[in-house]
């Protein structure tokens, strides 16, 4: 049950037929597509009697058969299907390489920065202080976003660290040196003792980030996600409208999940995120 009854249907036809080795693995109770031996995609409806623990086990299950199973939900196919197709791609190896070396730095503005996130990450665009972007000639090809320097004083009286909040480059093209050449840009403009990322576990077991130097420091736990049936647009608990926060705390009959259902909203999960630090 979900959204659209036909939508698991719909994603197994869309990557057949752009990936002839797309078969179905399973259905019941999983829906999991395998693409020959390097990736799995398990097809999520909103409504469903899963829980954060089952996803994470069948993940690794597949993990220990050096397979990646992505958590695809429902609502992400059906607001995001070029960003999910251009993320297969990726995982297939079948984009088209190009050395980053031969990138110019750019800084970008804000407008810059969350069109091309909007248009080219899973997740789109979140607040960041800055915005670096690689350009072959006059084209944008790759954007990385980080926060601004924060102390950590647990850890020093001087100790600061900043977040890699996000990268992407543009659909259809591996760039490769082009994270590591945005990152050292970064660390010469803003001093810092270590840079911190999330990678999420529904989408990724972290590789990439273990090739950068990355250090795997803490895994954290699920987080649960509102969506609105209407929108399709996901809220964590704390940023829910506060619209509808309000008219929830005008009434005391009902609890937040179950005010939240009656409102056109369905409760979600993520199989939460893997944090890194790089060292400096």
């Amino acid at each position: 049950m979900g959204l659209n009854p036909f939508w698991q249907e719909d994603v197994f036809l869309t990557v057949q037929g752009i990936y002839h080795q797309a078969q179905i693995r399973c259905v019941e109770p999983y829906f999991i597509i395998g693409f020959g031996q390097k990736l799995l995609i398990h097809l999520i409806p909103v409504s469903n009697n899963f829980n954060p623990e089952e996803l994470i086990e069948l993940q690794k299950r597949y993990e220990e058969e050096n397979l990646l199973l992505v958590q695809l939900w429902e609502d992400v196919w059906l607001t995001k299907r070029t960003q999910v197709l251009s993320r297969i791609n990726s995982f297939l190896g079948l984009n088209k390489g190009y050395h980053g070396r031969k990138a110019k730095i750019v800084t970008l503005n804000l407008k810059q920065a969350s069109t091309f996130l909007n248009d080219n990450h899973l997740q789109g665009y979140i607040k960041a202080k800055y915005h670096y972007g690689l350009m072959d000639n006059d084209k944008l090809i790759a954007i990385a976003s980080f926060s601004e320097a924060r102390p950590m004083k647990s850890k020093g009286e001087n100790y600061h660290s900043a977040e890699l909040v996000r990268f992407a480059s543009i659909d259809g093209l591996t760039i490769v040196g082009g994270l590591s050449k945005l990152i050292k840009h970064f660390l010469k403009q803003v001093k810092v003792n270590d840079l911190m990322s999330y990678a999420d576990r529904d989408w990724s077991l972290g590789k990439g980030y273990d090739k950068l130097g990355f250090q795997l420091n803490q895994i954290t736990a699920p987080a649960f996600i509102y969506i609105n049936i209407e929108s399709l647009t996901r809220y964590f608990p704390h940023r829910l409208p506060k619209v509808i926060l309000g008219k929830f705390e005008a009434q005391n009959v009902l609890n937040l999940d179950e005010f939240l259902a009656l409102n056109g909203y369905f409760k979600l999960f993520n199989t939460g995120n893997l944090k890194y630090n790089l060292y400096l």
